[in-house]
Order: C-alpha cells, then structure tokens, then sequence
C-alpha cells in the first residue's frame, strides 16, 4: 500500500518535469527518429534493452529465456533485422536468457559483446561465447576504459568492473556510460554497493541524464553517492514487484526522490518504457504494441497443489484462443507452449503434469510440475511475450 502511494506521488513528480507520460502510444507512432531512443522491455524482474540512434540499433542483455518472444516482438515493432551489437552485462539467467534464441534467430548480429571479469560461469558454457560460436563469431571481451562506437557522435564507454567480485556475479556487471550530442545514459546493469564504491573510489562515473538503476531497485544498489555524482533527471528501474518482492525498493525510491530524478518502474507501463533523448530534453513514454492482438481480456491462472494442476479460466465475454500461449513455472524452470484450443467464457482449462490423476487438456512431461513447500511462480504468456496472469502457489520465499 506505501508503495503505492508512493508511485502515485512520483508518476505526479514525473508529469511535472518531463510533460506528458503517453499511454498507449503505439511502437514506432509519432516518434522521431533524429535523437536517441532506448526501449526497455516490461518483461518482469529482468533487463532487455534496444537502444536506437540513428540507422544504428543496439541489444542490451536478453531477459529469461521463457520471456524471449517479447524479446522477438520489440524487434519486430522497431523493425530491426540487423543489430549492430548485442551487449550481455553479466551471467545471470535474467539477463542472458534470451542469448541461445536470438543466436538461432535470423538476426543479423554485427559484435557480440560482455565483461572480460566475469566469476560464475566456466568459461566453455559463457552464454555470450555459446551464442556467438553460433554464429562462427567471436565475443569482445570488455574490459573498463574501451570504447565502443556508435556512429561518428555516440559511442558506449565501458566504466565497470575493475575487479572480479567473487562473492556476487552482480557485482560483475558491465557498467557503460552512452554519450551522444542529444544527452547521455548511464547502465548500471546489476551492480551493487560494492562495485559502485569502486567505481566512485577510481573516478570511473560522470554526470547522465538518464540512469538505467541498479540490481532492479534493490535497497543494495543506487547510494546517494552514486546519485550525487550522476545526477540524473531520470532513472528506469526494470523489475516487478510479484516476481522480486523487494523491489523496487522505498529505501531506493527515496534516494531517487532526495536525488531530484524521477522515476518510472517497468511493471507500472503496458509492454515497454521509451526513453528519449533529443537536443537535451528527456521524454519518457508507455508503449503498446501496434501490429499485434490486443490481449485477451477475462483469463486467469490458478493452481490446484494437491492435483499438480495449472487451471486457466475464461471469465471474459468472449472466447480466446490459447494457441502460442506460454506457461512457466519458476521454481522448475518450466516452460510449456500451449497448442490451438478455443476457450468459451466460463470455461476451465486444465494442465498437468504425470502424476495428475483425473481430468485435464494438456501436460508437462514431468512427473511434478508445481514446488509443495517453496514459492512457485506460475505466469501465463500471450505468444507475444506480454504476461497475462501471475500468480503463486502460497509460499513464501
């Protein structure tokens, strides 16, 4: 409920400096493309980012692998089949996830790109280095201080890490500066306390106007010093609430709102943030999708433990096809594409798994699907990658 109140206040803040929030505005309508534009995917408690300058389009990490046609549907609104680079900040699924599919994909991919320090992963199974051997490419291993163009006025500037950080991947993250004549980005990736003080100690930060936050808003990431020296006029976090309980976090709001910078969490915007940069102005837009359905209206998902059953009701007026819908189990990491069928209102739909005794449409060829005593997530996917319904099987973390 504080929290709430909380993001009602700041959507208040946020209208006052930045103009109009837009809702609903389309992918690619009424936008110009002369300055800087960085779509950030509302994907959950994970980051994937376009950023578009010109003819040129760049992939920031890739979400989960169970969110990758969201993924797929970002490109497909922008037009993009070619990217000039694909850059993976560290190895953690919620960040990398996407790589093997997008790598299969008929992308074209110019550079594949990650940290050089990097802890917990062996080497043979890097994410980045698997996708780009898909390829027949090689990775560029990023080291603080390189430099990656972006045309002749933009460029990436790698600030982070300095060290390896054994005790937290997160504190391996790739932490790039983007400047550009229309304003400049800071992405934190998922740097913590700990590489953020070194970054500070060694001078590595500068001023941006806009701050793609830390760790997703956890309490441990985004200090005031870090804000101090940034100073920006907007910060994204991407993360939601269901999946990651404590974020974003009212410690992390209120250094933001001490800071002066406004705020705009992903899980509060239909299917995408757009940031723009033009000539020194910041804008900030909710975008939905053109070109695709609308998302159906009236279904929900609950769970039946005792059964190991997935239970998807249509209480809309109208009838959905389920066809290319996804269901994940996040404690398992289970993903089951769901086949054509037509679900009348008030109709049930039932989905098991082999020790399911009784009724049902369709199974998970595993002999348990939903945790009996850990928190389990069960979300439902429309086939362009936009959550329809979270829920959990009653436990908590």
């Amino acid at each position: 409920m504080h929290l709430m109140k909380f993001s009602i206040r700041f959507l208040s803040f946020l209208l006052a400096l930045m103009g109009p929030l837009i809702l609903s505005l389309p992918a690619g309508a009424q936008e110009k493309n002369d300055g800087v534009r960085l779509v950030c995917l509302n994907i959950g408690k994970a980051d994937c980012m376009l950023l578009l300058y010109g003819d040129d389009a760049w992939l920031i990490d890739t979400g989960y692998e169970h969110t990758y046609p969201a993924l797929e549907t970002m490109l497909s609104q922008y037009a993009v089949r070619r990217l000039n680079g694909v850059i993976l900040t560290h190895c953690h699924e919620d960040h990398e996830g996407g790589m093997a599919q997008l790598a299969a994909s008929d992308i074209a991919v110019d550079g594949w790109y990650a940290p050089a320090i990097y802890y917990d992963v062996k080497d043979a199974k890097h994410p980045a280095r698997l996708a780009a051997k898909e390829r027949n490419a090689q990775v560029t291993w990023l080291e603080a201080g390189a430099v990656l163009p972006v045309s002749s006025d933009a460029a990436f500037t790698v600030l982070g890490p300095l060290q390896v950080n054994t005790d937290n991947e997160n504190n391996n993250s790739l932490v790039m500066h983007f400047s550009s004549p229309h304003g400049s980005i800071l992405f934190a990736g998922d740097m913590k306390e700990e590489e953020e003080e070194d970054l500070i100690r060694a001078g590595m930060l500068k001023p941006a106007q806009v701050l793609k936050v830390g760790h997703h808003g956890d309490n441990k990431a985004t200090s005031q010093a870090l804000l101090r020296i940034v100073q920006p006029k907007v910060a994204v976090i991407l993360t939601h609430s269901f999946e990651e309980q404590d974020t974003p976090s009212i410690a992390a709001l209120r250094r933001l709102n001490d800071a002066g910078c406004a705020y705009i969490v992903s899980q509060n915007v239909h299917d995408a943030i757009l940031v723009t940069l033009d000539q020194g102005a910041v804008n900030v837009a909710d975008i939905s999708w053109g070109h695709v359905p609308a998302v159906p209206e009236g279904l929900t998902l609950s769970l039946d433990l005792a059964n190991d059953l997935a239970i998807i009701e249509n209480t809309g007026a109208s009838p959905v096809n389920l066809e290319g819908m996804r269901l994940y189990s996040s404690k398992g990491k289970d993903t089951l594409t769901l086949p054509a069928y037509i679900l009348a209102p008030g109709e049930q739909y039932f989905i098991g798994s082999r020790s399911t005794k009784g009724d049902y449409h369709l199974l998970f060829d595993k002999k348990r699907v939903w945790h009996e005593s850990k928190r389990d997530m069960a979300i439902l996917y429309d086939p362009y990658g936009r959550a329809l319904f979270r829920t959990d099987n009653g436990f908590k973390e």
